[in-house]
């Protein structure tokens, strides 16, 4: 098994978007500035005390998000503090300040992607790296942010050393190396039609890719489960199959995508959209091994999974007031009984009509139908109620509910019979009194959406 930097089934790790490109008035639309990333990290870190934090910045080169694919330069101005010189400058300035508050700093990039104004346009076309259609001619694929977009072709981006002078040249820009992580975008195959390149070539070139990035230290988490078949067979919906596939004269039989394998399964440790992946493959690869956010809902249901962050500040902006209870509520609902359950062994499941139950080591279920965990028949999350350890020594709890909840609450794995309790807030932990724990239970008072930590007296 492959030695991740990180275990990303109990790291904390989200995207945050910072700004996306106006190219019609040649400037950055500017969502989160650097200096407002960094409050939101403080911001974060208060909630969530205890936790390893990673944020990969969306956004942060070129104009905005899904602009220069597949370089990496160079660093949004736009983002920069007013007492730096440039974007790069504040960019390591946040770097460096978010390790104060236990977070890495690392980036989504693409190298599966080259838009039309990427500076490297004539040399991947020289070297064959793009995908081409039956004449030869690099095929559009796609468009971003209005422009034309083509795929690369992994076995000549390889081979030519196009990827490698990428990589080595961005971590000359950016500390990659020390963080030891990077998100690669979108990291799917596509077969290049003339020169003829099969599924086979592309995924091993595509190993080589993570391999030299493992080899620099870095890990690679990405965007979806990769079970390519040849065409996209495992996919009728995907656009390759129709603009690029279709001419090609050969099979395009749908088949199941159950029948090929997890292409990038100990290379890749964690993908924000955990799709296409069985209920099956859930109990026998470990989430140390690959982890992510399901998207089937009925085993997200069961075994929760990583909240994207990402979403909350897109939609709801910078301001903590209107952020932090929708964070909240996702960290406590969705991220904490994910890292509880993946500290115990998937030993068994029983599947019902709207949903599973799985049977975890040391008598913990998880019903998902539900929305309930129990530990030997203790009810530790009710729906929105939640009750569960932050740390595996079982000294500090977090206690949270949707609606509102007084009286007792299980917590039978205690290491404590008494306890300080302090309300957390986005400006630090607010004291709020003492409690005590008796025969594997406490009394608490939450109001709705109220979150509590519990933690053991010292």
């Amino acid at each position: 098994m492959t030695e991740w930097n990180y275990d990303y089934s109990e790291t904390l790790w989200m995207k945050m978007f910072l700004a996306r490109p106006d190219f019609e008035h040649g400037r950055s639309e500017v969502l989160i500035t650097f200096e407002q990333a960094l409050d939101i990290v403080k911001a974060v870190d208060n909630l969530t005390k205890g936790v390893r934090k990673i944020i990969y910045l969306v956004g942060w080169q070129g104009l905005g998000h899904d602009d220069c694919h597949p370089v990496m330069e160079p660093v949004n101005d736009a983002l920069k503090r007013c007492c730096d010189a440039t974007g790069r400058e504040s960019l390591l300035w946040l770097y460096n300040e978010a390790k104060k508050y236990n977070t890495v700093i690392s980036v989504h990039v693409n190298v599966s992607d080259a838009v039309a104004v990427t500076p490297i346009l004539d040399e991947l076309a020289a070297a064959n790296a793009l995908c081409n259609d039956l004449s030869g001619r690099p095929a559009v694929l796609q468009t971003l942010n209005g422009r034309d977009c083509y795929k690369t072709s992994y076995p000549q981006l390889w081979d030519s050393g196009i990827f490698k002078r990428i990589i080595d040249r961005f971590c000359e820009l950016f500390p990659a190396r020390e963080a030891g992580t990077v998100h690669l975008d979108n990291f799917c195959i596509a077969e290049s039609l003339n020169p003829k390149t099969y599924l086979e070539e592309q995924d091993a070139a595509r190993n080589k890719m993570l391999d030299y990035l493992q080899e620099l230290g870095i890990d690679v988490t990405s965007e979806y489960t990769y079970r390519e078949a040849h065409f996209r067979n495992e996919s009728v919906t995907h656009p390759n199959r129709k603009l690029l596939y279709a001419s090609a004269g050969e099979d395009m039989t749908e088949i199941n995508w159950e029948d090929v394998p997890i292409r990038t399964l100990g290379r890749i440790p964690a993908t924000w959209w955990t799709s296409q992946v069985s209920m099956r493959e859930c109990m026998d690869i470990p989430p140390a091994t690959y982890s992510g956010h399901l998207t089937d809902k009925k085993l997200l249901n069961v075994f929760y999974g990583a909240m994207h962050g990402e979403d909350i500040w897109m939609k709801l902006g910078v301001d903590p007031a209107v952020w932090v209870p929708e964070f909240v509520r996702q960290f406590c609902t969705l991220q904490l009984p994910y890292f509880y359950l993946n500290r115990y062994e998937r030993r068994s499941y029983r599947e019902e009509d709207g949903g599973y139950t799985v049977f975890f080591s040391d008598g913990v279920v998880s019903d998902g139908k539900n929305g309930r965990i129990t530990k030997n028949g203790a009810l530790l999350k009710d729906g929105g109620d939640v009750l569960l350890p932050l740390d595996e020594k079982n000294t500090v709890f977090i206690a949270y509910s949707e609606n509102g909840r007084t009286g007792e609450w299980a917590i039978p794995d205690a290491a404590f019979t008494k306890a300080d309790v302090f309300r957390i807030a986005p400006d630090g932990c607010i004291p709020a009194g003492t409690a005590e724990t008796a025969e594997g239970k406490i009394a608490l008072s939450l109001a709705p959406g109220e979150a509590k930590r519990i933690q053991r007296k010292k």
